[in-house]
């Protein structure tokens, strides 16, 4: 035990007295003339853009200018889907007519990989008149 504290010690002194590695070892610090750095190439990825992705990319105000926001996303099936939908309800708004506003955006996976959507629908439901606790595709009035 000793022996190792004092070899220990030893070297730390002998470490404290150079003024850097390299006159320790000159030949092992290599400058940046001596070495040639070699990027990897890079891997050229399609961007694939998921249903919610899409939808920030469609409505980029769901995250800051209101209220209340629900979203849900649905997969026809849990491996390699084909089909999603996703249901944004917003409510919270600053119109007296309306409660909330639901869209319904329906997505279908392509040969390419790539989710197209393929059907939107939106629906309100009203604070006012004979349904107020429904979702109708026709505006509040």
């Amino acid at each position: 035990m000793r022996l190792i504290l004092a070899a220990t010690l030893l070297a730390t002194v002998s470490l404290a007295g150079c003024n850097s590695l390299q006159s320790l070892y000159p030949s092992a610090l290599k400058t940046e003339k001596n070495v040639e750095q070699k990027t990897p190439p890079k891997l050229v990825q399609p961007i694939v853009q998921t249903p919610l992705q899409q939808l920030h990319r469609l409505q980029p105000d769901l995250a800051t200018e209101l209220n209340q926001v629900s979203i849900q996303q649905v997969f026809n099936r849990v491996e390699s889907p084909t089909a999603a939908q996703v249901t944004v309800i917003q409510s919270g708004l600053m119109d007296d007519s309306i409660d909330a506003i639901r869209t319904v955006y329906q997505f279908k996976r392509e040969d390419t990989g790539h989710w197209a959507l393929k059907q939107t629908e939106t629906s309100y439901k009203c604070q006012r008149g004979n349904n107020k606790k429904l979702f109708e595709t026709k505006p509040c009035a």
